[in-house]
């Protein structure tokens, strides 16, 4: 079952992610970048904690932060 999930992402990285999935992909009706998501979140569920890159968490961990102080958050 799937739940509707949403978050804000900048307009820019939004129409390069677009972009760069019409390069490789080829160009498909809505939906590519919701299945982006859904293929890096299962990815990184399905990969052991050891095996997490570092650097991947950190920058979690900056964003977070970043979006922390500039945005209000919901708890819904």
């Amino acid at each position: 079952m799937k739940k509707l999930f949403n978050f804000y992402v900048e307009t820019s990285v939004l129409r390069e992610v677009q972009e760069k999935l019409v390069r490789l992909s080829g160009d498909t009706p809505k939906g590519q970048v919701a299945s982006l998501i859904r293929v890096l979140l299962n990815q990184f569920l399905h990969t052991p904690d050891d095996k997490v890159n570092p650097l991947l968490i950190e920058a979690i961990s900056a964003e977070y932060q970043y979006t922390q102080l500039k945005n209000k958050r919901s708890n819904l």
